[in-house]
């Protein structure tokens, strides 16, 4: 009998035994399903800052994007500095320059001016044109350009050298006025300026030209007999003119003025 009381308990024991061993095994398993969801959770977190840091990284990157259009702007710089076109007007800047020996020698004489002179005469070395304002009477006055010699392109001083004098001058420049019959009331002769020869070209046999003369100053002189030679008055007038242009290329042959 005390033996079957024993068997008895001993599985009652043992049965208590198992259920316990079964219950702590079950929220073992909970526990650790609950601490593998945590780190799940954790993970995913980790892995979204993750994604945000990039996406920051990505952000912080894309001015860098918007600055490489900054060079851009220095391509319209060379637009800014195309004026060094505006240096082709230097030329005819010095059409007028100022030249301190010409204001000088200029005060006190008549100022002309003289329309560009488009005709040539039946010679290539005589280039005839008008001026204003008149210095005489209701007669015409003319500038007589005269380019004796070779006819070449350059720039020649004129009244220095063999240009002071009419006997020797190479490039030659007169005015008379009231000129009428081949003659003249007045004359007046060179004394300073520079006479450029820009073309030379052959038309109709003729070496026809164009040029300038910039601050040109002449004074009365008297003439001989034969018109061969002119000599200043000391104590004559003076005319100045800044500009006179001529252009003769297009004159067909024996034209006159």
């Amino acid at each position: 009998m005390k033996s079957n009381n024993f068997i008895g308990r001993f599985i009652f024991v043992a049965l208590v035994v198992t259920v316990f061993f079964i219950v702590s095994c079950g929220s073992s398993n909970e526990e650790d399903e609950t601490d593998s969801s945590a780190d799940a959770v954790s993970d995913e977190d980790d892995s979204d800052t993750g994604d945000t840091a990039n996406d920051n990284d990505q952000t912080d990157s894309e001015p860098a994007e918007d600055n490489d259009t900054t060079p851009e702007n220095p391509d319209s710089a060379p637009d800014d500095t195309d004026t060094a076109d505006d240096t082709d007007t230097a030329d005819d800047n010095t059409d007028t320059e100022s030249d301190p020996e010409f204001e000088q020698n200029a005060e006190g004489c008549t100022m002309i001016e003289v329309p560009e002179i488009t005709m040539g005469g039946a010679y290539a070395d005589e280039i005839n044109g008008y001026l204003s304002p008149s210095l005489g009477d209701s007669t015409i006055d003319i500038i007589k350009i005269l380019l004796m010699g070779e006819i070449q392109k350059g720039t020649y001083e004129l009244g220095t050298g063999l240009n002071e004098t009419y006997m020797n001058c190479e490039q030659c420049v007169l005015v008379w006025v009231d000129a009428e019959l081949g003659a003249a009331k007045e004359y007046y002769f060179q004394t300073h300026g520079t006479l450029t020869i820009t073309e030379v070209k052959d038309v109709d046999g003729i070496n026809r030209t164009s040029g300038r003369i910039r601050n040109l100053i002449l004074k009365e002189a008297e003439t001989n007999e034969h018109m061969s030679d002119f000599t200043l008055i000391p104590s004559g007038k003076c005319i100045a003119a800044k500009i006179v242009e001529w252009d003769t290329t297009n004159t067909p042959n024996n034209s006159g003025d």
